[in-house]
């Protein structure tokens, strides 16, 4: 039998209170309906650094810091979720509970079953999206991503959680500073790892880590002279675009495969890329 999904929750239309002027933590355990993260004292470990399992990222960066804001940026398929996922699989497995705010609803719990992850420890927050004319799309996109981040922050006003990962989507324009400053103090304050993950920075200076993902090229291979060329996978780059916490410039090229059969080392790490069809799974290796 497939494993459950992960724990979603819609948010109401009005916009939760916020820094504590009107909700109590009873409040929120009836928002969120999982009373046992907010007891804060229990499942958050405040000290180290969070890795994911992949040697190569791990080597990289040496994990991103608890407390801290870390960003993972790149284009589409570039392999940001994939990274995050990791993240996430390798928190969950540490009996930690982690928080996955989903802006543009492009979440996939079965991508993280494949990383591996434990969901009844996954905390998914989803929103509704509106319909809205042309004439008030701007202000409705700016009001829904006010209603986003209040959200995070109570997220991690709650505590309980090793990681917060904030999924920006196609977002365009950086936060304000007012915006990133409560970002990084709630998360100083609860002491859980926060990740970022847009096409751009969106942190700013608020940000320890920026870990910049990039995609080289794809590759193709043939079983035979007239055989068609089949998707192997794709190459990626990592590159350390800023850190606070160590040295930044050093890259490391990734290999994401789709078929398990183009590689034959079984100590790779699975990945939650998708596919279809029987043995369709993700490897990450240097070639």
């Amino acid at each position: 039998m497939a494993a459950l999904p992960a724990i979603a929750i819609q948010l109401p239309d009005t916009d939760p209170p916020l820094n504590g002027q009107t909700a109590s933590v009873k409040q929120l355990e009836q928002l969120l309906e999982l009373s046992g993260v907010f007891k804060g004292h229990e499942l958050t470990r405040k000290e180290g650094l969070l890795t994911c399992g992949i040697s190569q990222i791990d080597a990289l960066i040496g994990g991103i810091a608890r407390g801290r804001i870390s960003e993972i940026t790149g284009p589409i398929s570039s392999g940001k979720t994939t990274i995050a996922a990791s993240f996430a699989s390798a928190t969950s497995r540490r009996g930690e509970v982690v928080g996955w705010v989903d802006f543009p609803g492009a979440f996939d719990p079965r991508s993280l079953e494949t990383a591996g992850a434990d969901l009844a420890r996954i905390l998914w927050l989803s929103f509704s999206k509106k319909p809205a004319s042309m004439r008030s799309a701007i202000h409705t996109r700016e009001h829904e991503r006010q209603t986003e981040l209040k959200a995070a922050e109570l997220l991690l006003e709650a505590g309980g959680f090793g990681l917060v990962v904030i999924d920006f989507g196609a977002i365009r324009y950086p936060l304000s500073q007012s915006a990133s400053l409560r970002l990084a103090r709630a998360a100083e304050r609860s002491g859980a790892a926060v990740l970022a993950l847009a096409t751009n920075r969106v942190c700013g200076t608020f940000a320890a880590l920026t870990l910049s993902m990039s995609k080289l090229r794809a590759s193709f291979s043939r079983l035979g002279k007239d055989a068609p060329a089949l998707f192997d996978g794709m190459r990626i780059e990592a590159a350390v675009e800023r850190n606070k916490l160590g040295v930044f410039g050093d890259r490391a090229q990734l290999f994401a495969a789709i078929d398990p059969l183009s590689i034959q080392d079984s100590s790779l790490i699975p990945l939650p890329l998708q596919g279809k069809g029987l043995g369709v799974r993700s490897l990450v290796a240097i070639r």
